[in-house]
Parts: C-alpha cells; sequence; structure tokens
C-alpha cells in the first residue's frame, strides 16, 4: 500500500471513528444535518478506498449487545422515516420502488462501519479495509447513499 492509500485508509477509520461516537454517545445532537453530513464523509471516503484481497474467513466480530441497543435507541428519532427508491436505477430497467428506512440505513452502516473499525482497532487493517470497501460496494455504501438522498429530498433542500 503507498503512503497516500494508507493515509485514504487512515482517514476513513478516523470519520468511521467519529461516527460511530455520534451514534453511540447518547448526549450527542442528532439532526438530519448530522446525520447527511456523516453519511456524505464516509460516503466520499469509502469510495476511494484502496482495493486489498482478504483471506480472513471468520468475517465481521460481532458487537457488543448493550453497544448496539444502545445506538438503536439512539437512531430511534430516524426510523419510521420511509422514502421511495429504486434498487436499480439503470433507465433500461422497468424496476418498483420500493420503501427504504432513514434509520435502518443509519443502522445498518454504523454496524459495517463499526464492525471494521473493530478489526482495525485489532490491528488487522488490511482485513478491516477489505470488509469496508467490499461492503460499501454491496450493503452500507447503498444505505448510505439511500439515507443520503432521503435526507436532502424530505429535509434538506427546504431548510431556510
Amino acid at each position: 500500500m503507498t503512503p497516500n492509500e494508507f493515509q485514504t485508509v487512515l482517514d476513513f477509520a478516523a470519520t468511521a471513528r467519529g461516527f460511530c461516537i455520534w451514534c453511540e454517545d447518547e448526549s450527542a445532537e442528532r439532526t438530519d444535518v448530522h446525520a447527511a453530513s456523516w453519511l456524505a464523509r464516509l460516503y466520499g471516503l469509502g469510495v476511494v478506498l484502496p482495493s486489498v484481497n482478504s483471506d480472513n474467513e471468520d468475517g465481521l466480530p460481532d458487537l457488543p449487545t448493550d453497544v448496539l441497543l444502545r445506538v438503536q435507541t439512539n437512531l430511534a428519532g430516524f426510523s419510521g422515516r420511509y422514502y421511495r427508491e429504486v434498487f436499480d436505477p439503470a433507465p433500461e430497467l422497468d424496476d418498483q420502488p420500493v420503501i427504504g428506512d432513514i434509520g435502518d440505513d443509519l443502522l445498518d452502516t454504523y454496524k459495517d462501519v463499526r464492525r471494521g473499525l473493530m478489526l482495525f482497532d485489532d490491528g488487522a487493517v488490511a482485513e478491516a479495509l477489505w470488509q469496508w470497501s467490499f461492503l460499501h460496494r454491496v450493503h452500507w455504501g447503498r444505505h448510505c447513499a439511500g439515507a443520503l438522498l432521503a435526507l436532502h429530498g424530505l429535509t434538506l433542500s427546504n431548510l431556510d
């Protein structure tokens, strides 16, 4: 990994840590603006993570139950805030819209990012990077982008 790529990983890890603290801290202010800001930063850094291979077959570590419950409680104000989205936006397809939930998007993004951060903090940097990058493409990146678009369309574009 080049020095620039390693700096990208460090930048992502720092942003991931900040996002996780925002989700976990009971006293943090959780507004649409805060959520959108975190999601935009995560997405922007996640899309440029360097590619690495991983031979770890253990997958992601489990989150502590008490922490997960606290995060669910902290993000509850976003739950039930539904929006329409099309899973595959290719213009030649005729996909019907599905319903997304901003709270579910934030929670799924948190879980994937936090588990990668646990690997990173345990010194498994390549494994964390692989998980973050892979799951950005197939899971948390979609949740992140969906929630960001929903937040923008539902509230942020209407702010004075």
